[in-house]
């Protein structure tokens, strides 16, 4: 019996390794949705770190092998996840089909005080009960800025012993005593600015090139971007953005806004590239 289980274990373990070094090919896909464009959907290969992007008839192609997880999404999209497998490369063109989202509204109740916009027709139809508004004066009153009785208030250097008190903003001197004597505010609010701040540290280690060499294959440039292999190096530079930017755009969120940024700045640079 152990000699079995053995084998089997044996048989499993050699089976993974195998599995991990399988060189990733080239797959080809296309998504397929109702009614709604496919166009510039996000396809990522959770496994591998590799991601690329559909085209106006929703083919994409990507680096991949056996048992990696693909990753789609787009904003009128329910995400799927999909996990490769051996026949998945028998076929000419893997088709993977995504839900439309739905977002239900709030229902609107019409009532015949519901405003339409206009002022002089919602006024007329607005009812106003009691004497709330019969009581106020609608007479207009003129002063004379230049009659003053007594002295003026010296604001800015307040007695004190005035009768409303010092001047001091005690709010602001609890603060700075907090501050000299080491007490410390919200703990969630310092421990998220340290994690951002070492989040910035690490962004500026590395140059743009190579943040978006480690998101997008050399597929995406090529095919997706219409890049030449050339070119890719100056693409990078032209597309180049701000640090502060650059930390949005790298959060995962922001995905699909990295993808339509770079997709707009490679059809500029193409644009330019022909002028030449």
């Amino acid at each position: 019996m152990k000699t079995k289980l053995a084998l089997v274990m044996f048989f499993l373990v050699n089976q993974f390794f195998f599995g991990q070094h399988i060189e990733r090919k080239i797959l080809k896909g296309r998504i397929i949705a109702d009614t709604i464009e496919v166009e510039n959907l996000t396809v990522f290969n959770i496994t591998s770190n590799i991601g690329a992007v559909t085209n106006v008839d929703g083919k994409f192609s990507i680096k991949a092998r056996p048992s990696d997880t693909l990753y789609i999404q787009g904003i009128s999209y329910e995400s799927k996840k999909y996990i490769i497998t051996d026949r998945d490369f028998w076929q000419e063109e893997l088709e993977i089909l995504l839900k439309v989202k739905i977002t239900e509204l709030n229902e609107i109740e019409i009532t015949p005080y519901t405003l339409t916009g206009n002022i002089k027709q919602d006024t007329k139809r607005i009812k106003v009960y009691g004497e709330g508004f019969s009581k106020i004066d609608m007479g207009i009153k003129h002063y004379d800025d230049n009659v003053r009785i007594g002295s003026p208030i010296n604001t800015a250097m307040p007695s004190h012993f005035a009768p409303n008190g010092a001047a001091f903003d005690f709010i602001a001197i609890g603060r700075g005593l907090g501050k000299l004597l080491g007490i410390k505010g919200n703990p969630k609010k310092n421990s998220e600015r340290v994690f951002e701040e070492r989040r910035q540290r690490d962004i500026q280690s590395k140059s743009f090139s190579d943040h978006i060499f480690e998101r997008f294959s050399y597929n995406f440039f090529v095919e997706t971007l219409k890049i030449r292999h050339e070119d890719i190096s100056m693409f990078l530079q032209y597309a180049e953005m701000p640090v502060k930017d650059l930390s949005l755009f790298l959060k995962p969120e922001y995905e699909i806004q990295l993808i339509e940024y770079l997709t707009t700045k490679a059809k500029l640079f193409n644009s330019e590239k022909q002028v030449e």
